[in-house]
């Protein structure tokens, strides 16, 4: 399994919080932030990952909108989507008073190579779900959340987009383009695992070549 790291150097003149979050473009959800840190003027931060998948379940003070902190609530379940046989399905059910992971992961053939999916039934209501939300994760954190609701397919991909930021938003927050300052996507070129870039004095996330 690679391993992929950014650099980042801050010479914006100021201390900046800097931080990685993934979007997936063909989900209707919200990106959480994933990575974070506090990087005073000057010095340098890297941020390190493999790329590990897993889904869960959770919970919010309030329905899943921007600015909301993101809470699991069942044990994450390891996925291996890009693996022949290898578990690509959990579900959701509610029980008494609470969700549960029922069934936990488990390999589904009929969902294509390289996807993820969550599947509920209706032992809950739609009511009883405006709290409840799906995250995919990885390298252990939650990365994108969806709205949870009964009687349902959630599928998740795994080509997400990558993208610098500075923000106040603490990790596991739910964003937008409200909550973040200076946006910058990055990719890894064939062959590449890491990435070198400078914050400057206006906020751009600059690569170094």
């Amino acid at each position: 399994m690679s391993t992929y790291s950014i650099k980042i150097t801050n010479n914006s003149g100021a201390t900046e919080v800097i931080a990685v979050y993934q979007q997936y473009p063909d989900i209707n959800g919200l990106p959480l932030v994933w990575f974070t840190k506090e990087v005073p003027n000057g010095n340098s931060t890297t941020f390190t990952w493999s790329i590990d998948w897993a889904l869960n379940w959770g919970t919010t003070e309030q329905p899943l909108a921007p600015g909301i902190q993101w809470t699991s609530g069942g044990p994450l379940q390891a996925m291996q989507p890009t693996q022949t046989g290898g578990s690509n399905a959990m579900g959701v059910i509610y029980s008494g008073s609470e969700f549960e992971t029922s069934p936990t992961a488990y390999y589904d053939p009929a969902v294509a190579s390289g996807n993820m999916l969550v599947a509920t039934d209706k032992s809950f209501t739609v009511s009883q779900a405006h709290l409840m939300s799906l995250s995919v994760y990885m390298n252990g954190l939650p990365a994108f959340a969806v709205q949870g609701n009964p009687n349902g397919k959630f599928l998740f991909q795994t080509h997400p987009t990558y993208w610098l930021c500075t923000t106040s938003a603490k990790q596991g927050v739910a964003i937008s383009e409200t909550y973040v300052s200076s946006p910058s996507q990055f990719a890894f070129a064939s062959g590449v695992t890491s990435l070198e870039y400078n914050l400057n004095d206006v906020l751009d996330f600059v690569p170094v070549k």
